[in-house]
């Protein structure tokens, strides 16, 4: 520790002794006044004398707590264009100059479109045929469902005419062919009575002969033709009732029920002919739509082989590797797999900060606070921008402490930035205003906590426990164990 010079203490002592001559020789008031003055300035003296040049008071200040932040500049947008054509290996023919900022609508990448030609070309000759195939198959249906609907009708109505014959017959036409040959004998049953009577009547005159025999035979003979006609009549009526018109009904009733078969035989035929002709149909339709389809993304695939860009950004290639393992930039006659990314469009005009504060910093800082950074490629440029996020997941660093990600986004936006520039950042924590502080240095800490050296008026040195609050890379908020105007040493001095 060090002191002020001992000639000034010298000095100051022989002044103290002549002042005390001098009071002597004046009245007691005076004299009382000198008095005190002379033990101040010997306090005075003895707390200059005893405060180091490593002391420090303990005083009220406003304390602006930051944490440091080392990122480096990303986009906060970035979009990616890829062969859009999965499981293809398409060529490059041209690309967009690597480093110039591109517009909405610009090409980006030129692939080769051949092969999706030759595709495309396959595709529509393949359609052609099917779409005649198809209306082939739409006519030959209308057609047999015109073919199939006649037979129908036809056999339809064939089998409605055999069912009215047969009504015919059994109501109408077989029960009068039965009351006619009932008619007919009972004719023939008239005509051989009156005959036998009429031959009953000439016996007696024949016996007499008042006739001759010769008209008596005649009428023997018409007796004997009127029965056998009476007996052929009753022979055809009982064969009528009983066989030919019981035949025909059956008959009747058998075509009747084969043409309703026929018919239900047809209409079915027609309706699996139909079905088989629509199912046709069906299949050369989706053959069509299929072919259609393979057209449509050939098409597609020959524009997709001129990628645009969706939005502004800076041309960035993506990187391959060399059969020898080596890294370079992807250029043109490159051949490159669907979904491989070719190029890449940061969006210079939305930048973000990311970087990693450490595990014991993440408590003082949140989202919306306030950031002032600048850059290692622009140090004149004065950059402000907001903590936008804070990661959830901390990472370990080497020195086994963990640290977590975070993102501030900057206030202004200039096209010269780049993705990957350093940027130094300070995040601005909550103000501590009016508070009491020491210097860092001052503390000391233990497994009993923080504590500082108190130098007291008169030299003397003691520890004193304190607890602290916010602290900047200056100075410590102490919250309690010292007061204002209190002295503490600095460690080391």
């Amino acid at each position: 520790m060090s002191s002020l010079p001992a000639v000034s203490f010298l000095r100051l002592r022989d002044a103290m002794r002549a002042g005390g001559r001098r009071l002597r020789a004046r009245p007691l008031p005076v004299a009382f006044a000198g008095a005190c003055l002379l033990v101040l300035l010997a306090m005075l003296a003895l707390s200059a004398r005893g405060r180091g040049r490593g002391d420090f008071p303990v005083r009220r200040m406003t304390l602006e707590p930051e944490v440091p932040l080392v990122g480096t500049l990303v986009p906060a947008r970035s979009d990616s264009y890829a062969a859009v054509v999965p499981g293809v290996e398409v060529k490059i023919l041209w690309l967009a100059e690597e480093g110039s900022l591109a517009a909405p609508g610009d090409r980006l990448i030129q692939f080769d479109a051949a092969p999706f030609q030759k595709e495309l070309d396959t595709a529509r000759a393949r359609v052609r045929e099917l779409a005649a195939e198809a209306e082939s198959a739409r006519l030959a249906l209308a057609a047999l469902r015109l073919k199939s609907s006649a037979e129908v009708q036809e056999a339809e109505t064939v089998a409605d005419s055999s069912e009215r014959d047969l009504s015919a017959f059994v109501n109408s036409a077989g029960p009068l062919t039965a009351r006619e040959s009932a008619h007919d004998v009972e004719q023939k049953e008239r005509l051989f009575k009156e005959a036998e009577e009429k031959l009953a009547g000439l016996e007696p005159f024949a016996r007499q002969g008042f006739i001759s025999q010769d008209e008596y035979r005649a009428a023997r003979t018409r007796r004997d033709q009127a029965s056998a006609d009476l007996d052929l009549a009753r022979a055809r009526h009982d064969a009528l009732v009983h066989q030919k018109n019981p035949d025909l009904v059956r008959k009747k009733i058998q075509e009747a029920e084969t043409e309703k078969i026929q018919f239900q035989l047809g209409r079915e035929r027609a309706r699996v002919g139909v079905s088989q002709a629509e199912t046709a149909v069906r299949l050369a339709s989706i053959r069509l739509e299929e072919a259609e389809r393979q057209a449509a993304e050939a098409g597609r695939k020959i524009t997709a082989s001129e990628v645009t860009a969706r939005a502004p950004g800076l041309v960035v290639y993506s990187e391959v590797y060399e059969k020898g393992g080596e890294r370079r930039k992807i250029r043109s006659g490159d051949a490159v797999w669907g979904g491989t990314t070719v190029v890449t469009l940061p969006d210079l005009s939305r930048m973000q900060v990311e970087g990693h504060v450490p595990e014991s910093e993440i408590h003082r800082i949140s989202a919306g606070q306030r950031v002032h950074m600048k850059l290692d490629a622009f140090p004149d440029l004065d950059l402000t921008g907001e903590l936008r996020a804070i990661g959830s997941v901390g990472a370990s660093e080497k020195n086994d402490a963990r640290s977590f990600p975070v993102i501030v986004g900057l206030d202004r936006k200039d096209l010269r930035f780049r993705p990957g520039m350093i940027a130094r950042c300070r995040i601005s924590c909550e103000r501590a205003e009016n508070v009491l502080a020491v210097p860092v240095e001052a503390l000391a800490f233990d497994e009993r906590g923080p504590s500082v050296i108190l130098v007291s008026a008169f030299g003397k040195a003691s520890r004193r426990r304190v607890t602290t609050g916010t602290s900047t890379s200056q100075f410590v908020e102490v919250r309690q164990g010292l007061s204002e105007g209190d002295t503490v040493r600095i460690a080391g001095e």
